[in-house]
């Protein structure tokens, strides 16, 4: 038997609602805790859990905590952090130097979260640092949730009848299935995630102005006037009215519930607010002030106090020093941002890292009449990410075509896996700045990003199938096209042109980046010779000569499209 082990670190996990854990292993001051947990259990759940609804529950809590790392591990899941309130619960007990005893409970107030799921998945991984390959619970045949929990987790249980219970045998070792799960699981997670925030039901604008031409007032307004379908509330403690709607001093004052909270005071007043709202309720904030890890001197540490507001109370975050957040949706109508653009809806998602490039593009888009079905701007990223946006448009059914601007990456190797999933059906388009020395140090000061080389980007983008665009004008074209035309099927290539040395240079900047610019075949070149002057030439690329004029452009249009699999390669 291994007398190692391997240190567990607490971390944060989504849920499927898109609300926070924390998970992290017990220590012996967990004991009241654990114990308040298994007090709170519905009697039906702890009889389920331990084979009796009679149970002692400092017993058991004193047994739950006093961990040896070798023999014994319980992990413990938390709402509030680490110091907050215990909701589930797995432990194992080692039998021999491969197998050991499972056990999990969840509380019954998050149950069909996939909370279950999750704690066996990171059970599992403690399992397998420390040498156990086998995990065996004996569990009582009408005990649904936990042979449903054990069936979820992707690990390939072996359930067995045994007289009066039932064996399970789970091997902790990740298969390709499990694998799946657990990426299925977590995209679900962050799309709910960042569905609260695009699809609210009551807002507060905490900082609304009476006066509509600075942030807090222009935020609101747009509200106003984006026709949200919900209901819109101003905070502002000095003012009893904000453009003509009735106003409340303090979030905590608002007589409604609210899902989403916009925060656009001074950065020395967030945390307070944020409190305030955490004590409210509220599900989801964005914060626009600036003042955070992108001005370096205590804006990290006032950054990771927010942060750490947010987790404590289960609330999810974006921003902080960002532009806002809008969703066109008709039946929804919400434009929480500080822009004078209306964004135009259409079938395009964007992202931004950066406010003022969002607003750029916000006003190109509507200049193009390229609309927009959701944009996000993230700014300093301290909670929701550019990945957890990805992760909503993997299904959104209103994005067509997704673009990028971005800084950072947090995790690389999840973008590379939502970007080959989400790629394969919806066109990923991305501006990443930050090439050069002066970029990085510039892109590390505007929204605290951590900029990795850029071969490295390059590399990752072409392997996953992200189109990399130079400039956001490159970025718009390639979205213009994309958005109004289905993607490629394949690599080739038609040239048609009225000038011999354009046909040139397009072949040549064609084949340079890998795609073919094939012979026609005979049936195709002799349809383009009858459309066209006796001088022009009828092979790809179509040069149809100076006094080439719309209808010979529209007719070799129409027979270069219908050439189809024709066309053969050289």
């Amino acid at each position: 038997m291994r007398s190692t082990s391997v240190p567990i670190a607490p971390v944060d996990r989504v849920l499927r609602d898109g609300s926070t854990v924390r998970i992290r292993p017990a220590t012996p001051e967990d004991r009241v805790r654990v114990e308040a947990y298994l007090i709170d259990l519905s009697p039906e759940s702890r009889r389920l859990r331990f084979h009796s609804a009679v149970v002692d529950v400092g017993e058991i809590a004193a047994q739950a905590v006093e961990v040896d790392p070798a023999t014994h591990v319980t992990l413990l899941a938390l709402t509030g952090g680490d110091e907050g309130t215990v909701v589930g619960g797995a432990q194992y007990f080692r039998i021999d130097d491969t197998r050991a005893e499972l056990g999990v409970s969840v509380s019954d107030r998050v149950q069909r979260r996939g909370l279950g799921s999750l704690l066996v998945g990171h059970l599992a991984e403690a399992a397998r640092d420390n040498g156990i390959t086998t995990f065996l619970a004996e569990v009582l045949p009408e005990n649904h949730p936990m042979i449903a929990v054990v069936r979820a987790s992707g690990f390939s249980p072996r359930i067995r009848a045994l007289p009066g219970s039932i064996e399970v045998t789970i091997p902790t070792t990740l298969t390709d299935d499990a694998a799946r799960h657990f990426e299925d699981r977590d995209i679900t997670a962050a799309a709910n995630a960042v569905r609260s925030f695009l699809v609210p039901e009551v807002i507060a604008v905490i900082g609304a102005s009476r006066d509509p031409g600075a942030i807090g007032g222009r935020l609101f307004l747009n509200l106003l006037e984006g026709r949200f379908h919900g209901v819109v509330y101003p905070v502002n403690p000095r003012a009893t009215a904000v453009q003509g709607v009735a106003a409340f001093p303090s979030v905590l004052e608002v007589p409604a519930q609210v899902d989403l909270a916009f925060v656009a005071v001074p950065a020395a007043h967030v945390l307070a607010v944020a409190r305030e709202c955490a004590e409210k309720g509220v599900r989801g904030l964005v914060v626009i002030s600036a003042g955070f890890a992108e001005t370096g001197g205590q804006g990290p540490q006032r950054e990771r106090a927010l942060l750490e507001v947010c987790r404590a109370s289960g609330m999810r975050l974006i921003g902080p020093n960002c532009m806002g957040i809008v969703n066109t949706d008709p039946e929804v109508g919400l434009n929480g941002t500080f822009a004078t653009t209306v964004p135009v809806e259409g079938r395009v998602g964007f992202l931004s890292q950066s406010g003022a490039v969002g607003l750029a593009v916000m006003d190109q888009t509507a200049r193009l009449g390229l609309g927009l079905s959701e944009f996000v701007s993230v700014g300093n990223k301290a909670d929701i990410s550019g990945n957890d946006i990805l992760s909503f448009w993997a299904d959104d059914a209103r994005t067509d075509v997704v673009l990028l601007y971005l800084e950072s990456f947090g995790n690389p190797k999840r973008f590379a896996r939502l970007a080959r999933r989400i790629g394969a059906r919806k066109p990923i388009i991305a501006v990443k700045s930050g090439r050069s020395p002066a970029g990085v140090r510039a892109a590390a000061s505007h929204t605290a990003s951590i900029v990795a080389s850029d071969t490295a980007l390059d590399a990752l983008f072409r392997q996953n199938g992200v189109i990399r665009t130079d400039t956001l004008e490159e970025m718009l074209d390639v979205a213009a096209v994309l958005a109004h035309q289905p993607a490629p099927t394949g690599n080739r290539v038609g040239i048609i042109t009225n000038a011999g040395g354009l046909a040139v240079q397009c072949a040549d900047a064609a084949e340079a980046r890998g795609l073919t610019v094939p012979r026609f075949s005979e049936a195709t070149s002799a349809a383009l010779a009858r459309a066209l002057p006796p001088e022009a030439s009828t092979e790809d690329p179509v040069d149809m000569i100076a006094s080439a004029g719309g209808a010979e452009y529209a007719e070799a249009i129409r027979v270069v499209a219908r050439s189809g699999r024709s066309m053969r390669s050289s």
